[in-house]
């Protein structure tokens, strides 16, 4: 917790749980809850005290909840002037009652709150479709739009540890099976709290997590793929299952685990519209621990709805584009994209079929960022520094044949990530030419020869069965 969170006034608590609860006592008699009238008002003053009360649930919304199955309840409490949640199941509305009345005994409670969940990011379409994997590493039009054959002669992320927070990480493919790259990390979903069990972040039933952990940090091996960051090590931070879903009270404790676990980079490629109060918290302690925070930017369109975490400031907040170089029609837009980076049929780590897949999504765009600011952290640069270093390196038109064609400030933000320009490459950081031409894969014709023989392209978003090893017959749809 910040020093200024810890200074600031807390007030009394019974009162505070009374302006929380109080409208229970029209409906949950039982629990002999004063009227509101009896307590002092609470201004919002924008401490997270207020936030917390603004958020609290009526009682017509936890019954609702109940109604519609088991109820997940958040019971935030003041810890010495510090939030700290407890997550609650209640099965029954009795449950719920009796569970009211257990509450109201603990003068430190300020807020009960339903956990709302989160999701995968609304899904791009695109078809099953058999392709061929390289073999030469840097070809995939992203990799190789980004230089990165010329910039791991110099810079690829040694020390540098990136939490990805996600469906989980299987390091069990040809990509990311390094010894020791990929921590065991931590679950959440399996957890009956918002407590993780430690040692399971490597189960990912999903395939996105995956996903994303191989554009940051694929191994350099001249086969297949090569992240953008290809020596980092990846913290795997479950919070999403089979079906892409979680609950926010369980991002919020991943990304307090990262920076606990010494974590210099978050990647979160999900969202939802909520602007919940413990998630913004744990974002402000991360920023000012030295982490840097990247989120996807939303795959709701140029006027979709604003995206959290993306739109909270500490965050660096990313677009996607085709290797058309332009912004892809899914991508959101709005005031708070900051940069945007390759998100368009991107190749990368699959923990099924044959261990390949390429997606689609401003969830692939934000690990680019991720490897980028991994880079610039080995470097030398500041945390504090490594987003405008990136925003003012960004491309706002096209520059040797990469770079953008339709510039807008509200697609693309400061513009596409230059990553071979903000580490310095031209300033004698000791760059290399590549040693082979790249060729973006989305353009190549003819099959090559390849290890492993086959590659599956998913649809664009992962869905819980295994990535089937032929073409399907039909799109199929599901959140990135």
């Amino acid at each position: 917790m910040s020093a200024e969170l810890k200074d600031r006034h807390v007030r009394p608590r019974r009162s505070i749980f009374l302006i929380a609860v109080t409208s229970f006592a029209l409906t949950l008699t039982t629990l002999g809850i004063a009227p509101a009238g009896a307590t002092d008002p609470i201004p919002a003053d924008g401490s997270w005290q207020s936030d917390a009360i603004a958020e609290s649930a009526t009682p017509a919304e936890l019954k609702a909840e109940v109604a519609d199955g088991e109820l997940r309840m958040l019971v935030i409490r003041d810890d010495s002037g510090e939030p700290d949640a407890t997550v609650v199941s209640v099965a029954n509305v009795k449950s719920l009652d009796r569970t009211l009345k257990s509450i109201n005994q603990d003068d430190s409670v300020i807020s009960i709150q339903v956990d709302q969940k989160v999701s995968l990011l609304a899904p791009t379409m695109t078809s099953f479709v058999a392709a061929a994997a390289p073999t030469v590493a840097y070809t995939q039009w992203n990799y190789s739009a980004l230089r990165l054959g010329e910039i791991h002669s110099s810079l690829t992320g040694t020390n540098i540890k990136v939490a990805v927070i996600d469906s989980g990480v299987d390091r069990t493919g040809f990509e990311l099976n390094v010894a020791g790259q990929v921590l065991d990390g931590c679950d959440w979903v399996t957890s009956p709290t918002n407590v993780c069990i430690e040692g399971i972040g490597i189960v990912d039933e999903n395939g996105h997590g995956t996903h994303v952990a191989g554009i940051i940090a694929a191994k350099n091996d001249g086969l297949g793929i090569t992240g953008v960051a290809p020596n980092v090590t990846i913290l795997p931070l479950r919070v999403l299952d089979a079906n892409g879903n979680g609950y926010l009270s369980d991002v919020a404790a991943a990304i307090d685990y990262a920076v606990l676990n010494n974590a210099k980079v978050i990647n979160m490629s999900l969202g939802g519209t909520a602007d919940f109060s413990l998630i913004r918290q744990a974002i402000t302690r991360a920023a000012a621990a030295g982490v840097v925070v990247i989120a996807a930017a939303g795959n709701s369109g140029a006027n979709g709805a604003t995206s959290y975490p993306a739109a909270y400031p500490e965050v660096i907040a990313v677009a996607a584009t085709t290797s058309g170089k332009v912004i892809a029609d899914y991508s959101n837009g709005g005031s708070y994209v900051d940069v945007a980076a390759p998100g368009s049929l991107i190749l990368s780590s699959w923990p099924t079929g044959t261990g390949y897949a390429r997606l689609s999504g401003t969830s692939m765009a934000a690990p680019h960022v991720a490897g980028l600011a991994a880079l610039l952290l080995q470097k030398g640069i500041l945390a504090s520094a490594v987003k405008n270093q990136i925003e003012t390196t960004a491309l706002q038109t096209v520059v040797g044949g990469y770079g953008v064609t339709d510039y807008t400030l509200a697609r693309y933000g400061a513009g596409i990530i230059d990553i071979y320009g903000a580490l310095g490459c031209g300033s004698g950081l000791g760059c290399t030419p590549p040693s082979t031409s790249p060729v973006p894969v989305e353009e190549t014709s003819a099959p090559l020869a390849q290890t492993p023989p086959t590659l599956v392209e998913a649809p664009s978003t992962p869905v819980q069965a295994p990535a089937p090893a032929a073409p399907a017959p039909a799109p199929v749809a599901a959140p990135v």
